[in-house]
């Protein structure tokens, strides 16, 4: 097996994105961070980097020391792994490698000869749903959700939803910041800032969809997001005037109705270990909640 050397890692570009989304695609992954967007909008946030090793792209974060499982036409032995873990730990990195599939554990028990196995944190785990549940929003369990869309409704009889267009984000930025007024010590927020600065920058570029709900001649909700996989659609950013009641329970259903053409699944990624949040994305009812692995090198 050939020697992983950290020099090959270089910063995630525009100028990567038809290579990193082939092999993106060949893979397939459901998972939230094999997303070319996602990848160079929390670039600048992460330091994110890429190397491609054996035919199959790695990809690092060294502010978080997060390396992803990698991804190609066929997952990478055991050994390539080790090779690459090495590699790291050469160049002062844990050489941890984060995302791994279940699939790919029970595919190579013998993982162990190189690595302890250890799920990763609640916090990492992604919600995925039935995009047909979310647009059609049926069932008592889902019955507060369409009670509030209806108060809204009611509220705002002259109220629009329409796709966002570049013309719109100065809009959208203005009632981020509206929002981030109530959470100005996180610094997930402010990183989140960045990479919406970054998205927006680079919208269509990057393949960026959007809609945004306006009542009254005023932005109350937007949402932005783009493809996945062959199956998911991810949603990136989603905002809310706080105040104004039923405005996020509209634009989730709504930007469910746009995409339950287009893909089975919407991602609707991690709750960063936010209770609030995390209640908040269990209220939708997800059809499943996506946990991955961490291989961790034995000593």
């Amino acid at each position: 097996m050939n020697a992983f050397d950290y020099k090959q890692m270089r910063a995630v570009s525009m100028a990567d994105a038809e290579e990193v989304k082939k092999a993106l695609a060949r893979a397939d992954f459901p998972s939230c961070e094999y997303s070319f967007p996602n990848l160079f909008i929390w670039a600048e946030v992460f330091r994110t980097c890429l190397a491609f090793f054996n035919d199959r792209l790695y990809v690092h974060m060294p502010l978080v020391d997060e390396l992803l499982f990698p991804c190609g036409e066929t997952w990478p032995s055991p050994e390539e792994l080790k090779a690459v873990s090495e590699g790291m730990r050469k160049a002062g990195f844990s050489g941890t490698v984060a995302h791994v599939p279940a699939a790919y554990l029970e595919q190579h028990p013998e993982i162990t000869e190189f690595f302890s196995i250890r799920p990763m944190d609640d916090a990492n785990d992604e919600y995925i749903y039935c995009t047909a549940v979310l647009a059609e929003l049926h069932g008592s369990k889902l019955s507060k959700k369409r009670n509030l869309i209806s108060q809204f409704e009611r509220n705002h009889e002259q109220y629009e939803i329409r796709a966002v267009t570049s013309d719109d984000f100065r809009t959208l930025i203005s009632l981020t910041e509206h929002w981030r007024r109530d959470h100005l010590d996180d610094q997930r927020v402010e990183n989140e800032r960045c990479a919406l600065s970054r998205a927006l920058k680079y919208y269509n570029e990057l393949g960026f969809e959007g809609l945004m709900l306006l009542a009254e001649g005023e932005i109350k909700a937007y949402a932005v997001f783009s493809r996945l996989n062959s199956q998911s659609y991810t949603v990136q950013f989603e905002k809310a005037l706080h105040e104004c009641k039923g405005a996020s329970q509209v634009i989730t259903n709504r930007t469910a109705v746009h995409l339950r053409d287009k893909c089975k699944f919407i991602n609707r990624e991690q709750d960063l270990g936010i209770p609030g949040l995390r209640q908040a994305k269990l209220s939708y009812v997800p059809d499943h909640l996506l946990k991955d692995f961490f291989l961790i090198p034995q000593e």
